[in-house]
């Protein structure tokens, strides 16, 4: 008996579940070794007779001992299958490029030939799910993100039943009850992620220069219904700038759907793979905490639980295929999967980007965070009980910002089933949080706030421009600009609320006298959703071979 151990945990992100379209390669052998191979090089081979196209294989081993050989075992992550392939097809090799080098086709290796076992079908394992696509790590198109994720996830998804009792008078009554399972309630998930900031390399899954975050994936479906692209195009909350004053942004602009961008979550434990379908990150919890690391609290839920069994539906995995001197009643038992030719148990980094490394991306400290905090003059400033036009000048000793989206899932009740959730539609969007600081005498400090919001009664509805740096000291050039300006440096993040509501500070008295500022951000009315904008700036470079967006093992 195996055990699972909670921190052998690894966790991935992805919009899709790995199946793609009808027709690719799921198990095959090496029926010709060829010649000239060297471990690491990626094989394309040409169309099959059916018309299959855009199978590929990367070398894992070789025959002979020397540096180059004929070809012993091949490995096919999820995104090298292709599609329309059939049983028994053979195909011959075309191309062979080394990793990172898809310009030069070389002509040391030829001759390797490969036998399809078994293709893959349209719908996930259970039959009832639809496939979305392949795992992709690599290219622009990158779908699949390994998250490195903070100890205290969770997953579960209970169940909802009724009692019928029996309820009688009498000398001798019956007491009997029966229970009755009627549904699934949604799944339920959390998990938390250090606040990590980075700029891709020359060698990386997005275009050079580009500010990003391992964290992307998560901030396009709480913002959004697609994937982080470089516009701001329908569908795309999150734009990957290129500049230092750009950097990497998530606006809520086009959030306004009732259903946002659908996840798959993969929790891969030591022994076991979960898939969390249809999720969707309901909120997001931003920790300032000022001894800590940055970090986010992600949660949400999803319509069902199941457990992945297929090496092609998990991006942990991928399949070692046969060897060219295994025996034909070998190769034969393989195809009927039980024999030797398939195994699931070494991960493949071409499935997933894994930017989870500490020299991957940058780690913010929240103690070198600062708030700006501005007011023009309103409600015709203090003298008619209103507000002047002040920049205040404070410290925070922590705080949360909190962006909700109030997603509600939808089951139905029929008699004589269990039923699951059938989807899920957006609620009022939220965005809210506090501060603490101390209560200081100093200029437009914290006091001189709280007198400022005390004073100002005859305002039902307040307005502050309001950025919170995180990690990193900001320096706004003016009065509500936008988050493309150049108010801070790399590493750190800018969390930009034009509009901000704040109630009147609350006194918590201890050692030293603190204050407690509440906030709501606000769009510039009801109907814009552009109450915050979140910009990322990274310091330290991404490069990781085989991530190249121009690479030979791009799909």
């Amino acid at each position: 008996m195996a055990l699972n151990l909670s921190r052998n945990t690894k966790v991935f992100v992805s919009s899709v579940n790995g199946v793609g379209s009808t027709g690719g390669v799921l198990t095959c052998h090496v029926s010709t070794a060829g010649t000239g191979y060297a471990v690491g090089d990626i094989v394309s081979f040409a169309n099959s007779s059916g018309g299959g196209s855009g199978f590929k294989c990367h070398v894992l081993s070789i025959t002979g001992g020397g540096s180059t050989g004929p070809v012993a075992t091949i490995g096919v992550p999820n995104n090298f299958r292709g599609a329309g392939y059939a049983a028994t097809e053979t195909v011959t090799e075309n191309a062979v490029h080394v990793l990172g080098d898809a310009s030069t086709n070389l002509t040391r290796a030829s001759g390797l030939i490969v036998t399809i076992n078994t293709v893959s079908g349209t719908t996930t394992q259970d039959g009832t799910r639809t496939g979305t696509g392949l795992f992709k790590g690599n290219e622009v198109t990158a779908n699949t993100f390994r998250v490195g994720v903070l100890d205290g996830y969770s997953f579960s998804q209970g169940s909802d039943s009724s009692d019928v009792t029996i309820s009688e008078a009498g000398a001798a009554p019956n007491r009997g009850s029966k229970r009755f399972n009627d549904s699934l309630p949604p799944a339920e998930w959390s998990f938390g992620t250090y606040v990590r900031p980075f700029v891709h390399g020359a060698a990386s899954f997005r275009v050079a220069d580009d500010h990003d975050c391992c964290e992307n994936i998560l901030w396009a479906a709480i913002s959004g219904t697609a994937l982080p692209g470089d516009s701001t195009a329908d569908g795309r909350g999150v734009v990957v700038g290129t500049t230092a004053q750009n950097g990497s942004i998530c606006n809520f602009e086009k959030s306004d759907v009732h259903e946002l961008m659908k996840l798959s979550i993969y929790f891969a434990l030591e022994k076991t793979t979960y898939r969390l379908n249809q999720a969707q990150v309901n909120q997001a919890e931003v920790d300032f905490s000022i001894d800590g690391i940055a970090s986010i609290t992600w949660s949400g839920n999803a319509t069902t639980i199941d457990q992945v069994e297929q090496p092609l539906e998990d991006p942990s995995k991928f399949i070692i295929q046969g060897t060219s001197n295994q025996t034909p009643a070998a190769r034969e038992a393989a195809s009927e999967g039980t024999g030797e030719l398939n195994t699931d148990t070494y991960a493949e980094c071409f499935n997933y980007v894994d930017t989870t490394g500490p020299q991957d991306a940058d780690y913010l400290r929240n103690k070198l965070s600062t708030l700006y905090l501005d007011a023009d003059a309103q409600g015709g400033g203090s003298a008619s009980n209103g507000l002047d036009n002040k920049t205040y000048d404070i410290n925070i000793t922590g705080g949360s910002l909190t962006i909700a989206n109030n997603v509600t899932y939808v089951t139905p009740e029929t008699i004589g089933i269990v039923d699951k959730p059938i989807g899920s539609f957006t609620g009022a969007r939220v965005i809210s949080g506090s501060l603490t600081m101390y209560l200081d005498t100093k200029d437009n400090g914290s006091n001189d706030l709280l007198t400022d919001m005390a004073a100002a009664t005859d305002l039902v509805t307040n307005s502050f421009d309001m950025r919170l740096f995180m990690g990193v000291a900001g320096t706004v050039a003016s009065d509500g600009d936008a988050s493309d300006s150049n108010d801070f440096t790399a590493p750190g993040v800018e969390f930009n609320m034009p509009r901000a509501q704040l109630s009147i500070p609350t006194i918590e008295v201890g050692d030293l006298v603190s204050t407690t500022l509440e906030f709501a951000a606000h769009g510039s009315d009801l109907l814009t959703g552009n109450e915050i904008s979140v910009k990322y700036l990274g310091g330290t470079s991404h490069t990781q071979s085989g991530y190249l967006n121009t690479s030979s093992n791009a799909a």
